[in-house]
């Protein structure tokens, strides 16, 4: 199984990317690893914010052309499933059964344009309440990890 994070920038403050880049080096124990960054657009006006995300959401769907992975595009509203930490696990398993791929598709400061979100497989809400992206990249990378230690009954996730 290969598990690609694409982001939405790049993640700026140090102390989140060594904690996802630490989570990273972990994974590749368990899984192939890959990491996607996509060019954020620069948002100057509330009104330009549609039009940047649908920017976002074209790099996006151009990287991401001819793969078939599953795409779980992260979002903080409602549509998006959570999981326990458990649930999460099961998830992963079931598409290590099926052999598919993975890919979450993390947003910038403003998320994911709505179509992007609606053409993926899954979208899914790590939270309730509202993450920074840059924090919703290392929250996911740590429940990946925990996953597949859940899986092989590892000590990490008592």
């Amino acid at each position: 199984m290969k598990i690609t994070f694409v982001l939405t920038g790049t993640l700026k403050k140090s102390y989140l990317r060594d904690g996802f880049t630490g989570y990273l080096k972990r994974l590749v124990h368990y899984c192939g690893v890959e990491v996607v960054e996509i060019k954020d657009s620069t948002f100057r006006k509330k009104a330009s914010h549609e039009k940047g995300l649908k920017e976002e959401a074209e790099r996006i769907e151009k990287r991401l052309a001819g793969s078939s992975a599953m795409r779980v595009a992260l979002t903080e509203r409602r549509e998006g499933r959570s999981f326990t930490s458990t649930a999460f696990a099961d998830f992963i398993e079931k598409r290590l059964a099926e052999g598919r791929d993975l890919t979450f598709i993390i947003g910038g400061p403003y998320g994911l344009d709505r179509e992007l979100i609606k053409k993926s497989d899954m979208a899914l809400s790590l939270s309730a309440m509202t993450l920074p992206h840059e924090m919703a990249a290392l929250v996911l990378a740590e429940q990946v990890y925990r996953a597949f230690t859940i899986l092989r009954g590892e000590p990490y996730s008592h």
